[in-house]
């Protein structure tokens, strides 16, 4: 089941990290827009719709039937969805590290790191690093999804308001011990176990925003038109608070519920074609960014010492375009494929555990 506009509003959250990291890169710093300077917190929201989008359509299986084959079952499901893609994104870092073009690699090339990037668990907080620098969060999901039928299981008891109170503590907690790089909860730092715990959270409060969307009462606040609108007013309102990422990551609960009801402001905005598409190519996106946009900095250096300068526009849009292209190519070319290729493999071998009934009569 497939939620356009929650597909829209995870392409613009990539597209949001996108900018947020283009000026990142010293060439590149000019273009800084003060719009985009918290976007880090769209990892955040990553998670929340993470944990939300599985919920819809892993809870029946995995919680409410609970067996070790239909866990089994979405962990492969999972597995196949996020490692292809991050699987080859390994070995692309790692082939620019070995060719070492910039002189300067910030990632070592130990045992350790190597393993830990191939096998998707680079930042459990062993102090491996991650090759590709985004990866770390992609790394942290998977301790997520290992957790999830505990996570949605406590999310739909009478004790979901301790896991959402502990929820907001850990986002509290990561916040405060001050190891945010460009904000309280820029936390991604692989010495530490503190990013999986910022991902736990969101990913909880993910859950729980699911159990609350059957809920009359939160459908008639956040159901409609004023829904979808005044979720995203809270949003801005949040952005404006001084060191309040906790405060915004929170808000992020009410604009996911909202999209999920689906109104017309919401299609129109995240459900066009262009929002959609780049939901569909998001998790590309989100993954080779920083790649591209080195490479357009570094031609555009050679370009300066050419005498070709004062042009610099031309590279960023060319930043944006072929990062465009290359995610568009990888969704198709190893996304799509290494999906299939990987369910392929897992409906030869393993047997499909029985789906519940109105499931299987569809």
């Amino acid at each position: 089941m497939r939620i356009a506009p929650l597909t829209g509003l995870r392409g613009i959250a990539a597209i949001a990290v996108l900018l947020y990291h283009i000026p990142h890169s010293p060439a590149f710093a000019a273009f800084g827009l003060s719009l985009f300077s918290r976007a880090y917190l769209a990892v955040d929201l990553f998670f929340v719709l993470s944990g939300f989008v599985i919920s819809i359509g892993y809870y029946e299986r995995v919680v409410k039937r609970p067996s070790w084959a239909s866990y089994g079952d979405f962990l492969l499901n999972r597995m196949a969805r996020v490692w292809p893609l991050h699987f080859v994104v390994a070995l692309v870092f790692l082939a620019r590290i070995l060719v070492n073009v910039s002189g300067e690699q910030p990632v070592a090339l130990t045992p350790a790191n190597i393993v830990t990037n191939l096998l998707m668990i680079q930042s459990w907080g062993w102090g491996t690093q991650a090759f590709a620098g985004n990866s770390w969060s992609v790394s942290t999901e998977l301790v997520a999804y290992l957790a999830y039928p505990l996570v949605a299981l406590v999310a739909f008891s009478r004790l979901a308001w301790v896991q959402a109170a502990g929820s907001v503590a850990l986002l509290a907690l990561v916040a405060w011990l001050g190891n945010g790089a460009q904000g309280p909860l820029d936390v991604n730092d692989g010495d530490t176990i503190l990013p999986v715990l910022r991902c736990l959270a969101g990913f909880s409060l993910g859950v729980i925003a699911y159990r609350l969307v059957s809920h009359p009462q939160v459908e008639r606040v956040l159901g409609g038109e004023h829904g979808f609108i005044g979720s995203c007013a809270l949003i801005a309102a949040t952005l404006l608070i001084p060191q309040g990422d906790v405060v915004v990551a929170l808000a992020f609960v009410p604009l996911v519920i909202a999209c999920y009801y689906n109104g017309r402001t919401a299609r129109a905005l995240l459900a066009n074609p262009v929002a959609f598409h780049l939901g569909l190519i998001s998790y590309s996106i989100y993954l080779w960014h920083p790649l591209v946009r080195d490479v357009f900095a570094r031609v555009m250096g050679i370009a300066h010492r050419h005498g070709f300068v004062g042009f610099d526009w031309v590279f960023v849009a060319g930043t944006l375009v072929a990062t465009w292209l290359v995610c568009w190519a990888s969704y198709l070319l190893v996304e799509v494929p290494g999906h299939r290729a990987l369910k392929k493999l897992e409906r030869r071998f393993v047997p499909r555990p029985p789906l519940p009934f109105h499931q299987a009569a569809e």
